[in-house]
């Protein structure tokens, strides 16, 4: 083994790697015997990576955490339809923070777990576990492309809990409502939204060649600027008869090849605000959860909150307050939703349901739909039964049973055979044919109640076992 040697003051490390070659490296050591120990962790340490025991780091940490996730984005993201998201949250919150300029030997569990913790009041619970997932996805590329041997520190960091919100929808009489209150040329959009349950991105990028209006029969394949839909494959699902004569409308005022393009034919962007369309129509056609009405005069800031458009006044200087509608918080994709919903409710097969959603996993259509259905479990529930006398036990009901005589009649032991016919309906039939040696069969129709005993002292009243 070499030995450390001193120069200019430092004492310099010399070791052979894990590939065998030989090493020199500075040290702050002040002392021989410190360099020796240095030295003898190293040596160590290399000799366990060449056996396989442990992982071997690259001496620069393996980049630091923001080349790292600009190389994942780079490599993995693009591809995907939700790059663009992707990019955003990590430039967002990743790139200008303290966390991204460590080297990647430096980020531990803690350290990311602190990171989260300070999110956790700035986004929702939702974003964190996103910005969870962008660190674990990115580690586990660069593990795999051997970019970074190490482990992976998002393992051990836990996820947050999400409150789970079963999502807003459009009833069937709100439908004709919001789309008589569109605009012509927003319509033919907002009906194939409704009645084919298709994306966003799916939508704009929809064209003329992908909708078969004689089979009755459309093409999902792209979305947006992609060849690809979010699932990553191209399907075809069923046009209702109503949604013919809107596609139809659509297809002959298009220039272009795209069946929901812009006045000069051209695919819209990524970011048009549909949801700023949708919401003024719902404001006008009343799908609210009520109203403001709003003092409109400079630093009064009077708000009223009603049921209703009736005109208020404001009580500081009279006038009369502006009145605007509390949309109920139903975004674009709820239309989506609404076609879903709307599918379930009347009891059509969840089977089918995912198949016209395009679902990749049923669990998710039963968890988000199933309990619009009305028949859904009702049966099973139903097997919970104990006949009709337990009805005569409620308060009020007209029957034979009635709960206080029965109750005081048991505490006597002295039964009637009206109240005995009427208590064993709820109990269990008593066992038919031989009995043991020394008994007496009981008869179908006979009660035989337990007779109370208090013992001695102050016991409470118990069932007597028998006597």
């Amino acid at each position: 083994m070499a030995s450390p040697y001193l120069k200019r003051g430092t004492w310099y490390l010399r070791w052979k790697d894990e590939a065998g070659r030989w090493r020199a490296k500075a040290c702050g050591a002040r002392t021989k015997a410190e360099a020796r120990q240095l030295q003898a962790q190293l040596e160590r340490r290399a000799e366990r990576v060449r056996l396989g025991v442990e992982v071997g780091i690259p001496e620069d940490g393996g980049g630091t955490l923001a080349e790292l996730l600009r190389w994942w984005l780079e490599t993995y993201s693009k591809p995907l339809a939700s790059h663009a998201t992707n990019e955003s949250a990590i430039r967002v919150h990743f790139l200008e923070s303290e966390l991204a300029a460590l080297p990647l030997a430096a980020i531990s569990p803690g350290r990311v777990e602190s990171f989260l913790q300070a999110k956790t009041g700035e986004v929702s619970p939702q974003m964190v576990n996103h910005l969870r997932g962008y660190l674990s996805r990115a580690f586990n590329a660069a593990r795999r492309a051997g970019r970074y041997p190490g482990p992976n520190p998002v393992l051990d960091v836990r996820k947050r809990k999400v409150p789970k919100r079963k999502p807003d929808f459009l009833r069937v009489h709100e439908v004709p409502l919001l789309l008589r209150a569109l605009d012509p040329r927003w319509r033919p959009l907002f009906a194939a939204a409704i009645y084919t349950g298709l994306r966003k991105g799916e939508l704009l990028a929809l064209r003329k060649s992908d909708v078969d209006l004689g089979r009755q029969v459309l093409t999902v394949a792209r979305s947006h600027e992609r060849a690809t839909t979010k699932g990553g494959y191209q399907d075809g699902i069923p046009i209702a008869t109503e949604l013919v004569p809107f596609l139809k409308v659509a297809i002959a005022a298009s220039p272009s090849a795209l069946v929901f393009p812009k006045t000069d034919g051209s695919m819209m962007r990524r970011n048009v605000n549909l949801e700023h369309t949708l919401r003024r129509a719902l404001g006008r056609t009343g799908v609210v959860d009520g109203y403001r009405h709003v003092c409109r005069r400079k630093d009064c800031g009077h708000i009223e909150a009603a049921a209703d458009q009736e005109q208020h006044r404001c009580p500081e200087d009279g006038r009369k307050l502006w009145v605007k509608p509390v949309v109920r918080p139903i975004r674009f994709h709820g239309l989506r939703h609404t076609m879903g919903s709307l599918l379930i409710m009347p009891d059509v097969d969840l089977a089918a349901v995912q198949r016209i959603l395009r679902h990749s996993d049923p669990k998710l259509t039963t968890e988000v739909y199933a309990h619009l259905a009305p028949e859904y479990l009702r049966a099973e529930v139903d097997r919970l039964s104990f006949g009709a006398a337990v009805l005569e036990t409620v308060p009020g009901t007209p029957g034979p049973f009635d709960s206080a005589p029965a109750a005081r009649a048991l505490r006597s032991g002295r039964t009637g055979v009206e109240t005995r016919e009427s208590v064993t309906r709820l109990l269990p039939e008593p066992t038919a044919g031989k009995t043991k040696a020394g008994t007496r069969a009981t008869k179908p129709h006979e009660f035989r109640p337990s007779r109370l005993e208090r013992e001695t002292g102050f016991e409470p009243a118990t069932l007597s076992l028998g006597s």
